[in-house]
């Protein structure tokens, strides 16, 4: 989820929303290392140069994602926050980062014409 929020945030130009969410990632990665161990705190450094990157790309390919592109990415987006919130009800069925790819997938399809 932070992928979409990344590419959304990094077009729109708004920093401060990344930012906040950035610092409640972090404490969900501290929260997270009280229950399972410091291992997890390691977790948050590839999350944050993953939203970084991503960040940079969204802002260069600004001029060229149309809003029917932002559209599919953030009605895909909300259908991988479901499928989370299935896994929090009933664990691992459904493997989100597999569904990942499809983010593209829809960006792509809004550049294709369609005959009507």
């Amino acid at each position: 989820m932070g992928v979409i929020g990344a590419i959304e945030d990094g077009i729109r130009g708004n920093y401060t929303i990344l930012l906040v969410k950035g610092v409640i990632d972090g404490i969900i990665v501290m929260v997270m290392c009280s229950f399972m161990g410091r291992g997890a705190m390691f977790s948050f450094i590839p999350v944050g140069v993953v939203q970084i990157i991503i960040t940079i790309l969204a802002y260069v390919s600004e001029p060229f994602i149309t809003k029917e592109a932002m559209n599919n990415l953030s009605y895909v987006g909300s259908i991988l926050i479901f499928c989370v919130g299935l896994n929090l009800l009933w664990p691992d069925k459904i493997r989100v980062a597999n569904l990942l790819p499809a983010i593209f997938i829809a960006m792509a399809l809004s550049y294709v014409p369609w005959i009507p």
